[in-house]
């Protein structure tokens, strides 16, 4: 448990300073492009998502998993192999899709009906060949347990692209082309970068290749489900991406104004909400590796070393989730504006952000329970969870625009995720895998979040009469962050005191 304590810990860090450094670059984005055009950056990069799927998800967490598998059983050239296959089939499919785009990029253009959304999505092509290198061995990095050397490729490239952002986007720099292909380049050029230097620490560390014949089953076969579960949920995003504006248009909006509208959601309001997203993704980054080291497949048996030991990473996992979640809600629904004019120059970008702030809790827990049943073999199962719910994601972004606008995405985004969460939770109590006392702390915290936003926001209405916006902004979420901490301290939520305790007692 210290081991793994550690490497979340390492994984958090720099998470925390990865995604710090990307929200920076979003807000640069956001007042550099505006609205419409980041509405524009925002659909080419849903299809840009779903391209990445392809080549940088099922395969590669297959081979980190396989990978975690072999190094703890011993088969060192089996690991080599995995890793070999899936370069070649990863490296195989994006440069398939590039040339495919690069020669008949008419396929864009009907399906954008716009040649601006079009241009971003063909400058965004390079990321996505040099990516199937980076992610392979960065995958090969996460099941040999190097959290350090993964999560700084990841901190490196933010940096990298930042740098490269202030550069390209002075207007001298490259006027032929438009600040949102501006960005995508960016993206390109900072991919190629991150791609050399975890090639370097690849080989650095003496990890090596093998002959792949015998790895190419194993993995297309073990990695086909879980692409196939987030090809569809990139898809999904990419088709929120074109039905949201097109349904925007249909009742009463204009085409900029529809963009601008997708914009503000998409590119400022959700990057916030996702703020817990990355705590979680820390965790799971962390506990795949254990899991998938007790068992390759929870359903069979003969591969399961430590059931005890696995039951208690997966409640662990889940609780962490919730209590990390749980900390930004109030915080969120208190000053959703406020922060998006400090950040954005959006006070309705942030009317989104208090709107939506509730649909954390349940994507959170749909989250951290989707990366473990996909860690214990349970791919196919964990597909039909994300089909289901992705039904009423759907029906709310078609029929509800007409009454609610873009607030139909935030009701469809809480119904899907709190379906997937429902679904993934039995699957796990059917395996007697989940605890069922995570029910009353998973009460305690959502009282603990109700109190602090009602008494944040009257100490809000109150500081607002007095002091700049700013300060009442940075006052107020110190006190509904802390409080929640003090909350869960003295009520001990999910064993947080005995965790303080511990850690006096190594001191």
């Amino acid at each position: 448990m210290h081991r793994l304590f550690k490497a979340t810990m390492i994984v958090t860090i720099f998470s925390v300073l990865t995604r710090g450094l990307g929200f920076i670059l979003r807000i640069i984005l956001s007042r550099v492009l505006g609205a419409e055009m980041l509405g524009h950056y925002q659909v080419a990069m849903s299809i840009f998502g779903v391209l990445m799927t392809l080549v940088a998800s099922g395969l590669p967490l297959v081979a980190s998993r396989t990978v975690a598998y072999k190094k703890s059983i011993g088969d060192k050239k089996g690991a080599h192999a995995t890793i070999t296959a899936c370069l070649i089939v990863t490296l195989a499919i994006s440069i398939v899709i590039s040339v495919m785009l690069y020669c008949f990029p008419q396929i864009l253009s009907v399906i954008f009906k716009q040649d601006t959304t079009t241009g971003i999505v063909l400058y965004l092509l390079p990321a996505l060949i040099v990516s199937s290198v980076y992610v392979t061995l960065r995958s090969a990095l996460w099941g040999e347990k190097h959290f350090f050397a993964m999560s700084f490729t990841e901190f490196f490239e933010q940096i990298v692209r930042i740098i490269i952002c202030f550069i390209i986007f002075i207007p001298a720099i490259l006027p032929a082309i438009t600040m949102g292909e501006k960005a995508a380049l960016s993206l390109s050029l900072a991919s190629v970068a991150s791609c050399i230097l975890v090639v370097i620490i690849y080989l650095k560390l003496k990890d090596g290749f093998a002959s792949p014949k015998n790895a190419f089953k194993p993995l297309l076969k073990s990695s086909f489900p879980i692409t196939t579960v987030r090809t569809v949920s990139s898809l999904v995003t990419s088709l929120i991406a074109i039905i949201i504006p097109l349904r925007l248009t249909l009742y009463g909006y204009t085409s900029s104004e529809a963009m601008a509208q997708f914009g503000m959601i998409m590119g400022m309001a959700f990057p916030l909400i996702m703020i817990p997203g990355t705590l979680i993704s820390s965790l799971a980054v962390a506990i795949v590796p254990e899991i998938s080291g007790n068992t390759n497949n929870i359903d069979d048996l003969t591969t399961v070393r430590d059931f005890a030991g696995l039951k208690r990473h997966v409640n662990m996992a889940i609780s962490v989730s919730v209590v990390l979640t749980m900390i930004f809600v109030p915080s969120f629904i208190v000053l959703g504006s406020p922060i998006c004019e400090i950040l954005f120059g959006s006070w309705e970008a942030g009317v989104y952000v208090s709107r939506a702030a509730i649909i954390m809790l349940p994507m959170g827990i749909s989250q951290i329970t989707g990366s473990l049943l996909n860690s214990m073999g349970l791919e196919i199962k964990s597909l039909i969870n994300y089909a289901v719910s992705a039904v009423a994601l759907f029906v709310c972004i078609y029929f509800l625009p007409k009454y609610i606008g873009t607030n139909a995405l935030i009701i469809g985004m809480g119904l899907m995720t709190s379906i997937s969460a429902v679904l993934n939770i039995r699957m796990l109590a059917k395996r007697n895998l989940f605890d069922f006392g995570f029910v009353k702390m998973l009460l305690q915290t959502v009282v603990y979040a109700s109190v602090c936003a009602v008494v944040g926001f009257m100490l809000y209405r109150i500081l607002d009469l007095f002091l700049p916006m700013f300060f009442t902004t940075v006052i107020i979420g110190i006190l509904c962050v802390g409080t929640m901490l003090v909350l869960y301290y003295v009520f001990n939520t999910s064993g947080v005191r005995g965790f303080v305790v511990l850690k006096k007692i190594k001191k």
